[in-house]
């Protein structure tokens, strides 16, 4: 579990720290919008593995889980920014697959 939230907060961490905030014409655009955007999913995530972490019960995992892909499911579309290089299109989705593989094997 522990891997997957630092998986979660480096993700999060790199996205935001790569964008490129003058082009807000973009459709793609990631900048402050993608914060904005996902922001209900990572707290989502954040207090489910809170919740989890003090109580590992199969319900409180399942929960976590699908909060999880929830959150990862939000980041799929971020991985077209323009603004973005090809390097980091290939990370983000190297950190979504990762964790996805995890994540599939949660609560088993």
């Amino acid at each position: 579990m522990m891997r997957l939230l630092s998986l979660l907060i480096i993700t999060t961490l790199v996205v935001l720290s790569s964008c490129k905030k003058d082009e807000k014409e973009d459709p793609n655009y990631c900048g402050t919008v993608w914060a904005e955007s996902v922001q209900d999913e990572l707290t989502a995530v954040t207090n489910a593995a809170m919740t989890y972490a003090q109580d590992q019960t199969t319900a409180n995992c399942n929960a976590y889980k699908t909060a999880y892909q929830n959150y990862l499911n939000a980041l799929e579309p971020f991985g077209k920014c323009s603004a973005w290089t090809a390097q980091q299109k290939a990370d983000l989705q190297s950190a979504i697959d990762n964790a996805q593989n995890e994540l599939d094997n949660l609560c088993e």
